[in-house]
């Protein structure tokens, strides 16, 4: 599934894998096919404006920022054939003038479409663990995180300007995907929820200069810290959003976020979240995604991620969803693995961009 609203990390190694015992590595396997069959192609991509084009074996999608090509895992042609079916998708993103992501898989049957891509232009962005658990066994997992923090629902426009305000504190770049996936939460909200979190305006605030690490890029795991959390509250019962609140002024969206000062032992509450994430459904199958997860800098090491898995693993049960998938960086597998997540296969996006002018 496509996640174009998650910024991308620096690269970095994937950590050593643990040996899934046999018991698993069946498990893997069911789940894989699984995945082959009901997560690649038209439900990749939520955003209502996608407009999808067929080209023999594979999906295309039109009508937003960035292209999406996606396929099966055996696209059936090989060699000058495989060369030709890579430049038509090419040559029709050149013709709308806009960059494109075609997702591969490292289990693909055709073993030279990496090489094959590079040479029609395309260049491999940083390589993600694709992992699949079980919702009945995640759900079990308390959503506990540190007091003086909340989690709850997105429920507005509001919000996930927010969101994107934290993602540009993170990067150093701005990242604006509010408006997508406002479309999205507003034209289909049984499909997706969101959650962020944040300073309890009913407790004390909690600082989290015990776990800091200074470094404003780092990407440290985030790991569940039970000595002083708490269960979050209605993590499994999301709010309803609402389309039509109001809009905060463009100066108030564009406000520095806070960033608790090491000094200070009761930081002011911030004005964006400490943490977001997000559940995308995938109506006619058996899988629902997570995707998203993002935690400033000063935040990390504390459970937050975890706790939000957990809350995301909750609402799925409640929907009667059997699998959650994500596509995880380097640093955020470790977490998964210790959660129970089984890791099935990998999945590298390579982008095309238009020559500038």
């Amino acid at each position: 599934m496509s996640n174009p609203s998650t910024p991308r990390p620096p690269f970095s190694a994937t950590p050593p894998t643990v040996e899934p015992s046999p018991s698993d590595e069946e498990l893997c396997r069911t789940l894989l096919a699984a995945y082959d069959a009901q997560l690649r192609g038209e439900n990749e991509v939520a955003d209502p404006r996608a407009r999808v084009e067929r080209d023999g074996p594979l999906v295309r999608f039109t009508g937003i920022e960035t292209g999406y090509i996606t396929g099966p895992r055996d696209l059936g042609v090989e060699g000058d054939a495989l060369d030709a079916l890579i430049a038509r998708q090419r040559d029709r993103y050149a013709e709308l003038g806009v960059e494109t992501e075609w997702k591969t898989r490292g289990h693909d049957a055709q073993e030279d479409l990496p090489e094959r891509l590079r040479a029609a232009g395309f260049v491999p962005d940083e390589p993600e663990t694709v992992f699949v658990g079980r919702t009945e066994d995640l759900a079990r997992l308390e959503p506990r995180l540190p007091d003086g923090l909340r989690m709850r629902s997105v429920t507005s426009l509001a919000d996930l300007r927010a969101i994107d305000a934290m993602n540009t504190e993170i990067w150093g770049e701005s990242h604006a995907h509010a408006d997508e996936l406002h479309r999205i939460l507003t034209s289909s909200p049984d499909n997706m929820t969101a959650l962020l979190v944040e300073v309890d305006p009913d407790a004390a605030p909690t600082s989290p200069t015990t776990h800091t690490r200074h470094t404003t890029r780092s990407r440290t795991p985030d790991v569940a810290s039970d000595a002083a959390s708490r269960p979050a509250r209605d993590a499994a019962a999301p709010a309803p959003y609402d389309a039509t609140r109001d809009v905060p002024s463009h100066a108030a969206r564009d406000a520095a976020p806070a960033t608790p000062h090491p000094a200070s032992a009761t930081p002011t509450p911030p004005s964006v979240p400490l943490h977001a994430s997000r559940i995308e459904f995938v109506p006619g199958t058996d899988f629902a995604g997570l995707w998203g997860g993002s935690t400033l800098a000063a935040w990390r090491g504390r459970g937050l991620y975890r706790a939000t898995v957990a809350a995301r693993a909750r609402i799925a049960a409640a929907r009667g969803v059997r699998y959650l998938q994500v596509d995880a960086s380097a640093d955020s597998a470790p977490i998964l693995r210790r959660l129970g997540f089984l890791e099935i296969t990998t999945t590298t996006p390579y982008i095309w961009t238009p020559p500038a002018g």
